[in-house]
């Protein structure tokens, strides 16, 4: 019997470990497979209204126009539009709440004023695009972003500055 004891016990803890019956809380995202998406872990504490004003002629491979940008965007809660004409852009930003426009930084000129008449007064955000003539203009409209940059980049700048229109509004 004292041979046995061992022997059932040893088989015991074997077979057990093999097979786990219970499981708790946290264990189910341990598992491969399971729990959050990392594509799906970023949500925007101050989601906003965006509109991406895209010319026809932009670079496809541009993040402005890539779908996954955009799509980012609206997984992290924002609603995102892309307009690809000015004058609706301009019939966008002067009838609805718009808080943040997307736009080359060679249109700055052209965002300004459409931006002084908005009753909402969005940020605009300058894309810069690579050339020549754009570098020195890009240091003097503080240009965060790129054409080339990641997904990543696109929201953390659009979340930085609808924190600060959040502030705005609340000392207001």
């Amino acid at each position: 019997m004292s041979r046995t004891a061992p022997l059932v016990v040893t088989f015991t803890v074997a077979l057990s470990a093999m097979y786990p019956v219970a499981q708790a809380c946290g264990d189910k995202f341990l598992m491969v497979g399971r729990g959050a998406k990392f594509q799906r872990a970023y949500a925007s504490v101050y989601p906003g209204k965006l509109l991406i004003y895209a010319r026809p002629s932009t670079d496809p491979k541009a993040a402005i126009r890539d779908p996954q940008v955009q799509k980012a965007l609206r997984q992290a809660g924002h609603t995102v539009s892309v307009i690809e004409d000015w004058n609706l852009l301009e019939q966008a930003v002067k009838t609805g709440p718009v808080d943040i426009i997307l736009v080359d930084a060679a249109e700055a000129s052209r965002l300004q004023p459409v931006v002084a008449a908005s009753l909402a007064h969005p940020d605009a955000m300058y894309v810069a695009f690579p050339s020549k003539q754009s570098a020195a203009a890009d240091r003097s409209l503080n240009v965060r972003l790129k054409s080339s940059d990641r997904a990543i980049k696109y929201l953390d700048e659009v979340e930085n500055v609808m924190k600060a229109r959040s502030k705005h509004a609340k000392n207001s």
